[in-house]
This record gives structure tokens, C-alpha cells and sequence, in this order.
């Protein structure tokens, strides 16, 4: 689908002054984009059309922070202790999740 830039998304993660990860980084975008769509149980195209055409930009900020943290934790266990940031995904996504279906 590809709603985030990947320009942007490599200056978001401090990647943008080499190209050897560009390949993950579009499979981590591609991902964290199907998450946060299947978050809102919408389409991304129900998304887009509710928001005149265009993709929301407050999605495509939890995108960035979903991929961004993927990228940083690639194992899915730590040896040091992680705290979310409160309300960071779920305020960005909260207001499109589809209630009733």
C-alpha cells in the first residue's frame, strides 16, 4: 500500500544517509501499515475516502512509530525493561477504529 514515504520514514528512524536497509524498512512500513489498518477494522481505502482522498496523517505517524519500533527491537525479547510510551499508537488510531461493524 505504501501510505508512508520511505524518504521519511529513513529520517525518522536515523536512517537516511545509507541504503543497505531499505529493503526491510519497506517490509516493516508494509506491515506496521496492515496492523494499524486492521486496528481501525476499516480499509485503508474506507480511510482515505472518510478523509477527503487522503490517507490520515495521524495514521501514518502510527505507522512511523510502530515500524520505527520494529526496527530498533528486532528480537521479540529484551534483556533490558521497555515501557510504552502512554497513548502514543492507540491516541493516534483510537479515532478511526470502527465501532460497529
Amino acid at each position: 500500500m505504501a501510505v508512508v514515504d520511505l524518504d521519511l520514514f529513513k529520517k525518522h528512524v536515523r536512517a537516511d544517509d545509507f541504503d543497505d536497509d531499505d529493503a526491510y524498512l519497506l517490509h516493516l512500513l508494509d506491515t506496521a501499515e496492515q496492523h494499524v489498518v486492521d486496528m481501525t477494522c476499516r480499509s485503508a481505502v474506507e480511510l482515505a475516502e472518510a478523509n477527503g482522498g487522503y490517507f490520515p496523517g495521524r495514521l501514518k505517524q502510527a505507522i512511523m512509530l510502530l515500524a520505527a519500533h520494529w526496527y530498533n527491537q528486532r528480537e521479540t525479547a529484551s534483556s533490558t525493561q521497555m515501557h510504552e510510551v502512554p497513548y502514543a499508537l492507540q491516541a493516534l488510531v483510537k479515532p478511526f477504529i470502527r465501532l460497529v461493524p
